[in-house]
C-alpha cells in the first residue's frame, strides 16, 4: 500500500509451491512485474488486490498449475475457492505477453 512507486520492479523470480498466492499488488501504482514463473501454487497467482491499483505492468509472466486452497475456512472468500492465475480487478493496468496454463479456476479473470 505504497501508492505511486515509479521504478519498482519484481522481475525474474521463480515462485514454487506457494501455499497462498504468488504476487499481490495492493494499493500501489506504477509497479512492473515481469519475467516471473510461478508453478504449482495455491490461490490467485499474479493479482491486483482490490481494484484501486493502476498503471502497473505485468509483462511476460508464466503461471502454471494454479490450484485452489486445500480447504476454505469461513474467512475464505468465494474467489479463493476458484483461483485465477491472473486476477485483474482494474483495467487501468497493463497486461502483455503473460501465459496461464493449467489453472483449476480461470487463467485470466
Amino acid at each position: 500500500m505504497s501508492e505511486c512507486v515509479h521504478g519498482s520492479t519484481l522481475a525474474k523470480n521463480v515462485i514454487y509451491k506457494s501455499n497462498q498466492r504468488c504476487t499481490v499488488i495492493h494499493g500501489s501504482h506504477n509497479v512492473t512485474v515481469s519475467d516471473n514463473v510461478a508453478y504449482d501454487t495455491r490461490g490467485h497467482c499474479f493479482m491486483l488486490e482490490d481494484g484501486g491499483e493502476w498503471d502497473n505492468s505485468f509483462i511476460g509472466n508464466l503461471g502454471a498449475l494454479t490450484k485452489a486452497l486445500p480447504s476454505c475456512t469461513p474467512r475464505c472468500g468465494e474467489t479463493d475457492a476458484r483461483p485465477s492465475t491472473f486476477w485483474i480487478t482494474n483495467p487501468a493496468n497493463h497486461w502483455t505477453g503473460n501465459v496461464a496454463a493449467g489453472s483449476t479456476g480461470m487463467g485470466f479473470w
